[in-house]
């Protein structure tokens, strides 16, 4: 399913995940804005970071203008008042960064989906679907972690880009097989989410250049 050009359409179902996505990775920005102790004002500002940054470094990539979130403001309503609420909310959970890290691997595995779907319909190959599907799910983190003055998740020995790597070869071998598209979507996001969950909950992670 692939089309040539810039004006890429996504599927109702696609758009309302990449919708969610949003969300939930603003929900993790504004976390992070707790666990850092910054502001009202900090927690929305990292909250559309995350929210957007992985897509829009996507857009421009493919030459997708304007991008998703310029062209449809639903995306930046959404991640700021999920910012502003979720800084109420988070002030009172306990094991904040927990959380940050859950809802993490939920919008990375969203966002897996939605990257490769949008680097599919723009016409691009295996590893241009690969490195756009980790690039969208892994982009807004990273900048997250910059704002911040941290080691984005991407770059730890932690599984994390390679959890998104994961989905999107799901996303290439389910596609190849012909499934029905509800099996592609919830096949790379269980496949996406679940490898960080379980590499979080078991402590699994790649060598690293510690002696």
């Amino acid at each position: 399913m692939s089309m040539s050009g810039a004006v890429i359409q996504l599927p109702a179902a696609i758009h309302a995940l990449d919708l969610f996505g949003t969300a939930v990775f603003a929900l993790t920005g504004a976390l992070r804005a707790l666990t850092k102790k910054l502001d009202l004002m900090g927690a929305v500002v990292l909250a559309i970071v995350t929210a957007m940054g992985g897509g829009m470094m996507r857009d421009a990539l493919i030459g997708r203008h304007p991008p998703a979130a310029f062209a449809d403001q639903t995306y930046l309503l959404i991640a700021i008042i999920v910012g502003i609420l979720a800084f109420f909310w988070g002030r009172h959970l306990h094991e904040q960064e927990n959380w940050l890290i859950t809802f993490d691997a939920i919008g990375l595995g969203v966002f897996t989906l939605v990257g490769a779907t949008v680097a599919d319909q723009a016409g691009l190959g295996p590893v241009g679907v690969i490195f756009i599907a980790m690039l969208t799910s892994t982009g807004g983190g990273a900048l997250r972690a910059m704002l911040v003055a941290e080691i984005p998740f991407i770059l730890k020995k932690e599984i994390y880009a390679s959890a998104s790597l994961f989905g999107a070869l799901a996303y290439l071998g389910l596609t190849q097989l012909a499934l029905p598209d509800t099996l592609v979507v919830w096949g790379v996001i269980l496949i996406t989410t679940g490898t960080r969950l379980l590499a979080w909950r078991l402590n699994l992670s790649l060598p690293s250049a510690e002696a």
